[in-house]
């Protein structure tokens, strides 16, 4: 599969809280069924900024928000289920420079998994649980759920770029610093244009 660069755009879009403006850094559009019945928008966003309260609520919160319809359903932080959708979401930062500077400086992109609830036992943002036969894409050592910084330990997941990792997995204080925000909203009919056949 190739990512199609052509629906790269940039828009201001702005949540509920005011003083929060998120840009849009880029989009790609997978079509997750055999028909043009169900699309999935994959939507990148730069580094949230350093006053934020709680950065993983505050990126889970965002990505609710996020709709292509008015009246569509809501979207979340990214599921990554598959290699290929791991793959292609990690693949379309590398690709577009999202993973520099000028988009993040605390090497990471939220994800929809954590271990919030009970330690060691890892939840997607619909509620789905990540299995021990489930794929994943863990940094060599992770999760470790370092506590250095915060008794709690960490309980969210990031796709990590930095020592190398490329945007595998790693577990990451949920409140200690910003990251990029990775978010899916569903797309019925596809409305969105040049989606990617799995």
């Amino acid at each position: 599969m190739s990512l199609d660069q052509s629906n790269l755009r940039r828009e201001d879009l702005i949540i509920k809280k005011p003083t929060i403006l998120y840009e849009l850094a880029g989009s790609f559009t997978v079509n997750i069924d055999d028909g043009d019945c169900m699309c999935m928008v994959y939507e990148f966003y730069c580094q949230q900024p350093d006053n934020v309260d709680h950065y993983n609520m505050d990126a889970r919160q965002f990505c609710r928000q996020r709709k292509i319809e008015p009246r569509g359903p809501n979207g979340q932080l990214a599921i990554l289920r598959t290699p290929e959708i791991d793959d292609m979401v990690r693949l379309y930062i590398l690709y577009h420079g999202l993973d520099q500077p000028d988009c993040i400086t605390k090497y990471g992109f939220w994800i929809g998994l954590s271990d919030r609830v009970t330690e060691g036992e890892y939840v997607w943002s619909d509620g789905d649980s990540l299995c021990p036969s489930d794929f994943t894409n863990y940094a060599p050592d992770e999760p470790n759920n370092d506590q250095n910084l915060h008794g709690a330990g960490q309980d969210c997941t990031q796709l990590w770029f930095r020592f190398g990792y490329h945007g595998m997995w790693d577990d990451e204080y949920c409140n200690q610093r910003p990251k990029g925000i990775v978010c899916e909203v569903p797309d019925p009919f596809c409305h969105s244009q040049n989606a990617i056949r799995r």
